[in-house]
């Protein structure tokens, strides 16, 4: 199986689907709906790196894992571009600025767009981390979950979305995006350690 175009094809069927549920959405679906420019970019992001590097341009690093040489390049500035494109991403999630772009057309735009490159930065970035390093990234990735759900009960009360509403969108995401998120990555965990 060509993981490649596995990755880029669900990566824009992923951007088409979450700017669907973006335009369409109540202001809850779109917040929940920025997970997909972001998981969508971060795919288009790998795809990128690894679709650029000849064969013959791969080097093993010390986990014994295949990576770009590019990826060993961006190394000692892996942190330092997961934390723009995290930067990207963050401000366009607070009640403040998300009541603007669902009020103004251009930051609407933007605020997507920013979803989109802010995840494709990440995504290029990773294959430069250690197996360590994205273990620990997934792991606060988690804890900041915990936080969107917050802020989504925040968005809620806002906006005056009932809580029935409430429940089955943070259901929608818990089922529809974390879960498949967590069985993905067991499954590189399982891979990587060799059980499988």
């Amino acid at each position: 199986m060509n993981y490649l175009n596995l990755g880029k094809y669900i990566g824009i069927s992923l951007l088409f689907v979450s700017a669907l549920v973006y335009i369409l959405g109540d202001p809850l679906l779109r917040l929940i709906s920025y997970q997909g420019p972001i998981i969508s970019g971060a795919l288009l992001g790998w795809y990128v790196i690894h679709s650029s590097t000849p064969q013959d341009r791969y080097i093993e690093d010390q986990d014994n894992e295949k990576v770009p040489v590019t990826s060993l390049l961006l190394r000692k500035r892996a942190w330092l571009l997961i934390t723009l494109g995290i930067a990207l991403l963050i401000p366009w999630f607070t009640p403040q600025v998300f009541a603007i772009s669902l009020r103004d057309q251009f930051f609407f735009v933007v605020a997507f767009l920013f979803q989109v490159i802010g995840g494709f930065v990440i995504g290029y970035v990773i294959p430069s981390l250690r197996f360590m390093e994205k273990f620990i990234l997934y792991s606060l990735g988690f804890g900041a979950d915990l936080f969107f759900i917050l802020l989504l009960y925040i968005d809620s009360m806002l906006f005056y979305i009932s809580q029935t509403v409430l429940l089955n969108d943070v259901i929608i995401l818990v089922y529809g995006i974390k879960l498949l998120e967590g069985i993905l990555f067991g499954v590189y965990i399982v891979k990587r350690i060799n059980a499988i």
